[in-house]
């Protein structure tokens, strides 16, 4: 019984600690790409992501402009339907197609401080700081 009992207190514990996303801190909100594992960052251009009150994300990712819609919850996160302008600015055409691809393979957000995480399997995708 003592060793269910101490089973118990601690799974409560375990669980009182786990983060969970603040679904309001996505809500209108702006962040710039600021960390890209495995990747490299163009020097003279941003990428950036938007959430509206509905979620839905827009931004720039390098030259062109998208949009797209993200289904988010405090344990999970998908953005699908992703769309963008479509400039020619050879620069950063690799890029930006790799930022949206990388995009579409999330399915997990983390807040940590002034600092969005978009993570694959618990592994980072990418990182954002907080935008104006």
């Amino acid at each position: 019984m003592k060793k269910l009992l101490l089973t118990l207190m601690i799974a409560v514990a375990l669980q009182a600690c786990s983060s969970k996303l603040d679904l309001n801190a996505i809500n209108n909100s702006k962040w710039v790409l600021s960390e890209w594992p495995g990747r490299t960052l163009p020097v003279n251009a941003q990428a950036t992501l938007n959430f509206d009150a509905e979620r839905k994300i827009g931004g720039k990712s390098f030259c062109n402009s998208y949009g797209g819609m993200s289904t988010i919850t405090s344990e999970s996160a998908k953005f699908e339907q992703i769309f963008s302008t479509k400039m020619f600015c050879s620069e950063f055409s690799d890029a930006e197609n790799k930022f949206q691809a990388d995009l579409l393979t999330i399915n997990s957000i983390k807040i940590e401080g002034n600092k969005l995480k978009l993570l694959k399997d618990r592994q980072l995708v990418m990182a954002f700081d907080k935008g104006e």
